[in-house]
């Protein structure tokens, strides 16, 4: 079995826990390969074996069977760009602090790691969308698992969305931005923005307006199954568009089209983990205020 390693950075306290992950990852895999940013951060904490190897980019990874990515959500984002299209599960030791998607936290890692090499664990999928934006280059990895997002530069104008879907007119925003989420960020951005929570495996997205200037325009869910095109305009003179955490500069009256992407992320959880439980765990559902 061939186990990655990619991280950020953590605090002194989860020292411990994160070398015994490296120790227990390492008794399954001796040469399993480590990220190079991540691998310079743990040889300040750590002596790692001597075996292990490095990694640098995605086109490394053929041949892994698994990636666990130690870190927060953001971290979690950032290794899908690595291991999603190369259908590389992941696992996510969460040592930042809420941890929807990196939710095993470190007190769980014997559990983790006895699941994985027993087969006690399943396969969690999640949908992508694939963005097309007019006159920019979105790189090697032109994909979202949690939105796409239009946020105006100016703080004192708002921005105009036109938004049509399978080349049929929905609406034009007048607002702060909007969000056009998968049903995995309907507990990000979109949630803040008061969208609803939707079960990841529902195929739809979330068109959601950030502080309409019309408060009738509420989030709208539509099936995954078609093209979505969004078009800001405005005062200014360039928008930033936001594919999770990578941002960009575009123009005003550019197209950005968004469609499911061909292939979908893989998520390894725990026998016992599903959505219902994690987000009644995170967001304290069921529990008396008064007993807290």
């Amino acid at each position: 079995m061939r186990i990655a390693l990619f991280g950020k950075p953590f605090k002194q306290k989860h020292n411990d826990a994160v070398r015994h992950l490296v120790d227990r990852i390492t008794e399954v895999d001796s040469s399993a390969p480590i990220h190079s940013e991540f691998r310079e951060h743990l040889n300040k904490h750590m002596t790692l074996p001597a075996s292990t190897g490095t990694f640098f980019t995605s086109d490394e990874l053929d041949g892994c069977d698994i990636i666990f990515s130690i870190g927060g959500d953001g971290t979690f984002l950032e290794c899908v760009t690595l291991a999603a299209e190369r259908g590389i599960p992941i696992m996510g030791i969460n040592t930042g602090t809420l941890g929807f998607l990196s939710n095993v936290g470190t007190e769980s890692i014997d559990e983790a790691i006895d699941a994985i090499v027993d087969g006690k664990t399943w396969i969690d999928e999640r949908s992508l969308f694939h963005v097309e934006a007019e006159g920019i280059d979105l790189g090697a990895f032109p994909y979202a698992i949690n939105e796409v997002a239009i946020h105006k530069r100016d703080t004192a104008s708002m921005v105009v969305v036109e938004v049509h879907r399978n080349n049929r007119f929905v609406n034009t925003y007048w607002a702060d931005g909007l969000l056009v989420s998968t049903a995995t960020g309907s507990t990000a951005y979109s949630l803040s923005a008061g969208g609803p929570i939707i079960s990841p495996s529902s195929d739809v997205a979330v068109i959601t307006p950030l502080a309409p200037h019309n408060l009738t325009n509420r989030p709208l869910v539509v099936p995954l199954d078609g093209v979505i095109t969004i078009s800001p305009d405005g005062r200014d003179a360039s928008f930033l568009l936001s594919l999770d955490s990578r941002s960009y500069h575009i123009t005003p009256r550019s197209k950005v089209i968004i469609k499911p992407a061909p292939f979908k992320a893989k998520f390894l959880k725990l026998e016992h983990q599903h959505f219902f439980n994690t987000i009644r765990s995170k967001m304290h559902w069921g529990i008396d205020p008064r007993e807290r």
